[in-house]
């Protein structure tokens, strides 16, 4: 069935009409179904491009963990003779391979928002992403800051093999080194609702004796909070990341303390320039990393 969609969508693609001279540009992710940071992204991406007066391609895996999917469709793209790819990569190391042979083909890529493991700085022009180790680490010191130095915390992960999930959850237990609090578990929710709410349910089970938790996107908050009214579980300070309208909605009306916000336009903006200077062999001496910033909303600061 994958094959036929692949081949279904290499077909719909090549009926798209291409203004002469334009370029066309690839941009694949996991989803933008209630995910409304990746949905801001792929706009960003998409609107940029467009401004150019270039030809927007953008494939989705239509999942969270969809890894294989979006392998397909990158090679598809590739097929195509695109002339440049934005890529989300959702594996840290599924996306390797397809990368090379991108750059045997001569299209150059830039990854946005998550990466690929290191040592492989060659196969892209940059990644251009918040800095999640970093905005991890700050949520970590304010939850200590906010439980005085005491307190059992729980982390709600992303999607094991995220680069992104994993660089938010070391940079929280950072943020918490030597502060005396104490991390008594941490389980995958896959960025979604329902995996979120099971595994939170599973560790209170395990420890029900809970003062924080940090979770990894605001994505899978709603689970989080049902996990603990399904256990009558009060008081707990709850730590988010990605600062989506939601997660502010839910710090106004107190659910949530905080949440590591992002800034997709920025990414998304910032891919397709990125890009544009490889594509016109202007782009010797880019960083491979380039951080588009985070910031703490609160209370104090959502409006």
């Amino acid at each position: 069935m994958k094959k036929i969609l692949s081949l279904v969508l290499v077909l719909m693609m090549a009926a798209i009409p291409v203004c002469a001279g334009a370029l066309t540009i690839g941009y694949s992710t996991k989803t933008i179904t209630n995910d409304a940071f990746q949905l801001s992204l792929y706009d960003a991406v998409k609107a940029a491009v467009e401004a150019n007066g270039d030809e927007f391609m953008g494939v989705l895996a239509e999942s969270q963990t969809a890894v294989a999917t979006q392998v397909n469709q990158i090679e598809d793209l590739i097929n195509m003779g695109v002339d440049g790819l934005i890529i989300n990569p959702m594996d840290s190391n599924a996306c390797i391979q397809v990368l090379e042979k991108a750059k045997e083909a001569g299209i150059p890529v830039v990854l946005v928002d998550q990466g690929v493991e290191a040592g492989h700085e060659d196969l892209y022009v940059t990644f251009i992403s918040t800095d999640n180790f970093a905005g991890g680490q700050s949520a970590g010191e304010r939850m200590a800051a906010e439980l005085g130095g005491s307190g059992n915390v729980i982390i709600v992960r992303g999607a094991n093999g995220s680069q992104a999930g994993d660089d938010r959850a070391d940079g929280f237990k950072a943020g918490i080194e030597g502060t005396g609090l104490a991390l008594i578990n941490e389980q995958a929710g896959d960025w979604v609702v329902d995996k979120a709410m099971q595994v939170t349910e599973n560790m209170i089970q395990a420890n029900p004796d809970i003062q924080g938790i940090f979770c990894c996107s605001d994505n899978m908050l709603p689970g989080i909070l049902q996990a603990l009214r399904n256990n009558d579980i009060e008081g707990v300070t709850i730590i988010s990341f990605d600062g989506s309208q939601a997660g502010i909605d839910m710090i106004k009306d107190g659910s949530v303390l905080g949440t590591v916000a992002q800034f997709p336009d920025k990414i998304g903006a910032w891919g397709v320039e990125y890009l544009m200077k490889a594509i016109n062999g202007e782009a010797e001496g880019v960083e491979s990393f380039i951080d588009a910033g985070t910031q703490i909303f609160d209370i104090t600061n959502v409006e």
